[in-house]
């Protein structure tokens, strides 16, 4: 009782043993999708940043760039308009005598002038701003003693007199350079201006005759850079000298060249991390042709800004799917394990283990589970049966080494009584008789067997030929043939198979037959199964017809002859001796035949060396 309920108290406790790992598994399915679907998100919020940052840093530079290469167009053409190098070139005995050609030089700057400088990039900060085409000339150019001497960022004719201090103006001079480009403030208000100056050629000869100065304000890149703004970052705009040209956090020509990741720029383009005012930012980087770079920098937070929320978004999906998940698993747990758990209490009843009360049907609404009870169910079922027929084998067993016991006589008695007669026929010279007396003796001896089942195929046929030796000195005209491959000789058989189907032969096949009588027997080997046919020339069966038979009865009333006698053990009882020994797989089998009847005795394949053989022999 006390192990009873411990088993009950542990059968129990399946919710539990099932419901605990298998959540954890739930919960570390959920947990992990959650924890790769949030840094999935993060990581392409933060490149999808990245590439925002870096998509507003090419926008910069490529309208910036597009700025640099209209300025160095109206120098060009400039340069190469042969109009104004010829009013350059013009030669005059007085100063004043060039006053014309003065004036037209300066309308065409003046032209030149109106043209925007950029295009509207749809920011309400952009203004219409014009660039400052300017002339310095040099001695060289004919128009040099009417222009100003005074340089002034405004279009116009000036001397270079006033600008031969500048570094710009000796780098250009020296020739290291064929633009230069710079920036700085001009004027009384300090305007912020960016300037790119080219040296003018005579076309004719190839003297220097001036110096092309294009301006524009710094007012006219702002645009560009309210038109991709970067949110808690800046931009930087630094020449070469790495001074500042335009940011939205420093001044105007501010010395930036100090600060650790302007000094760490190397190559054309490039992006790395530096540390800015004790915080990690993202530093991008774009270089123009004229050697001047615009810079991004965007702060790293500004990258992981919706960490937080996609984070948190991403627990609260995975503990409003571990409640979903729990309530389910939780319903279909209880549906599974409460029918089995009934299912178990009812196993364990000894009303149903001895067949008294059916099982109860199960109707949980999961198939499998209302299956495993219906197949349980069926299993007694088939149990029941199971040990019903193995009973009723076993009392056929039993019945059938009763019926060999009340066969049996004493084998002593009977060899000495046949001894006896042996000897007095062998005294009256009656050799016949003799002969008679012994092969019956032999069969005897085969037939009781010293109460063995199994018996070697050699006896066997020594039994069936001592019984056809009595048989043909009844009938002259039976004949017998024999062809049993020398290697089965050995074989095992089940005692008392071949005797009773060569006697129905003769019995049956022969009764009205007036001609030769013949029985065969063969034996062959196929592969675990070894077949013997006893054939016989007689009027034959119904093949089809005695399997049925075979099929049909059970065995235990044996076989009756047309007079209605019992035959004893004839070829039903040889079949049911068969298939209780050796299984249902094997016995008894007529086969179709053209002439006669043909039976075929199947056993399997056991190969035993004995000495039963050589001890029966020794009765002889």
């Amino acid at each position: 009782m006390i192990a009873r309920a411990r088993k009950k108290k542990e059968s129990s406790r399946l919710l539990t043993r099932l419901s605990v790992p298998v959540f954890a598994l739930i919960v570390a399915i959920v947990v992990l999708f959650s924890a790769a679907a949030s840094y999935l998100l993060i990581r392409l919020q933060n490149d999808h940043t990245l590439k925002m940052a870096d998509q507003s840093l090419k926008f910069v530079h490529r309208n910036i760039r597009y700025q640099f290469e209209t300025m160095n167009n109206v120098a060009a053409y400039v340069m190469s308009n042969p109009s104004i190098d010829g009013l350059l070139e013009s030669k005059t005995r007085e100063a004043y005598e060039g006053v014309d050609d003065f004036f037209a030089l300066r309308t065409n700057l003046e032209n030149l002038s109106l043209l925007s400088l950029l295009n509207d990039f749809g920011s309400g900060n952009a203004v219409a701003t014009s660039y400052a085409v300017s002339l310095a000339l040099r001695p060289a150019s004919g128009l040099y003693g009417m222009a100003t001497s005074r340089f002034d960022p405004i279009p116009g004719i000036y001397k270079d007199d006033d600008l031969q201090q500048e570094v710009w103006y000796r780098n250009l001079i020296q020739g290291d350079r064929k633009t230069v480009w710079w920036g700085q403030k001009t004027g009384s208000s300090g305007t912020a201006m960016i300037y790119s100056a080219r040296m003018k050629t005579s076309i004719k000869d190839g003297r220097d005759v001036g110096i092309v100065i294009v301006g524009a304000n710094t007012g006219s890149i702002r645009s560009v850079f309210d038109n991709a703004p970067i949110e808690n970052g800046y931009h930087l705009l630094l020449d070469e000298n790495d001074q500042v040209i335009y940011s939205e956090k420093y001044g105007f020509l501010d010395f930036v060249g100090d600060l650790p990741y302007v000094e760490q720029l190397q190559g054309q383009r490039g992006s790395s991390v530096e540390k800015i005012d004790g915080e990690k930012h993202r530093v991008m980087f774009e270089t123009f042709e004229n050697g001047w770079k615009l810079l991004t920098v965007v702060p790293e937070s500004h990258f992981s800004q919706y960490t937080f929320a996609i984070s948190a978004i991403g627990a609260a999906t995975a503990i409003v799917a571990l409640m979903i998940a729990g309530f389910v698993f939780r319903r279909i747990v209880v549906r599974v394990t409460v029918p089995l758990t009934r299912l178990v209490s009812a196993m364990h009843r000894p009303e149903v283990l001895e067949f008294k009360e059916a099982l109860p049907e199960q109707r949980s609404g999961i198939y499998e589970v209302d299956e495993l009870g219906l197949k349980f169910s069926t299993m007694l079922v088939a149990m029941r049966d199971l040990i019903e027929k193995s009973f009723a084998e076993e009392m056929d067993r039993k019945q059938l080494q009763l019926d060999l016991l009340q066969a049996r006589i004493n084998p002593h008695f009977l060899y000495n009584t046949l001894d006896l007669i042996n000897c007095r026929a062998i005294m009256a010279g009656d050799r016949e008789a003799s002969q008679i007396v012994r092969s019956l003796a032999n069969v005897f001896r085969y037939n009781l067997n010293r109460g063995e089942t199994w018996i070697t195929l050699e006896d066997e046929i020594k039994q069936v030929e001592a019984y056809l030796g009595i048989q043909q000195m009844m009938m002259d005209r039976l004949g017998m043939e024999f062809r049993i491959p020398e290697p089965l000789l050995s074989a095992s058989i089940v005692h008392f198979s071949l005797q009773p189907l060569v006697e129905n032969a003769i019995v049956h096949g022969f009764s009205d037959s007036s001609g030769d009588c013949k029985i065969e027997i063969s034996a062959e080997r196929e592969e675990d199964v070894l077949v013997l046919r006893v054939r016989d020339n007689g009027k034959g069966c119904d093949a089809a017809e005695r399997n049925q038979w075979l099929n049909e009865h059970n065995g235990s009333g044996g076989e009756r002859t047309e007079d209605g006698r019992r035959s004893g053990y004839g070829t039903l009882n040889v079949h049911r001796r068969i298939q209780l020994h050796c299984g249902e797989a094997y016995g008894l089998k007529y086969i179709d035949s053209i002439e006669g009847a043909c039976v075929e005795v199947r056993l399997p394949y056991r190969q035993e060396i004995g000495q039963r053989s050589k001890e029966a022999a020794a009765y002889v």
